[in-house]
């Protein structure tokens, strides 16, 4: 017969055995999760075509050849930019970002939608028109499909519009938000902006 604390020596043993495969187990979940996180990531950062510090996007890794690669991409030359410091009592701040479509085919764009509700999107025309506004996806019901067109050889400008008041008086600080245009071939480009709100 066993003694009581043979038992409870064993019982220890055990347990511990069981925890130090609970450990491995985990581990394993989590390197396993990692990876994933990594791997889906860098398919995520493959579709943007642009990011804040670059010159031309994109078109200028894959070369001058379009024609022949048949790539239908867009360019921008500015996806970035500060607005400094600004004042909540001074309202709204706008910058225009342009694309252009090198390419000798239309290219369309059926989304154009922002990162926040306090920034609106337009598309302007050749003529200086506005389009409706396009804002963030769920607020607000359903953001209207862009369903606009760069012309082969042509370009468009897109008008990324801040509102420092839209969050109240909470929303000073440090801010940067997105306007992400997605063209018919799911290739985006996501112009960034950073502002730094005083009361």
């Amino acid at each position: 017969m066993k003694s009581p604390l043979g038992i409870f020596y064993y019982s220890n043993l055990i347990a511990k055995n069981l925890m130090n495969k609970q450990t491995i187990v985990s581990l394993v979940v989590i390197l396993i999760g990692v990876t994933a996180l990594v791997w889906w990531s860098k398919s995520v950062d493959s579709k943007k075509l642009g990011a804040e510090g670059e010159g031309l996007y994109h078109l200028a890794k894959t070369g001058n050849n379009l024609e022949a690669n048949s790539i239908n991409f867009l360019v921008a030359s500015e996806t970035f930019y500060d607005f400094g410091t600004i004042s909540m009592k001074n309202g709204k701040v706008s910058k225009i970002f342009k694309i252009t479509n090198p390419t000798s085919q239309d290219i369309k764009i059926p989304s154009l939608v922002t990162s926040c509700m306090c920034t609106t999107a337009y598309i302007l025309g050749e003529d200086g028109t506005r389009s409706r506004p396009y804002g963030m996806p769920g607020h607000g019901g359903a953001v209207p499909k862009a369903n606009a067109i760069v012309r082969a050889s042509g370009s468009l400008n897109i008008e990324a519009v801040y509102d420092p008041n839209a969050h109240g008086p909470a929303g000073v600080g440090l801010i940067e938000r997105s306007v992400l245009l997605e063209d018919e071939n799911n290739n985006v480009i996501e112009f960034k902006f950073r502002v730094n709100v005083t009361p």
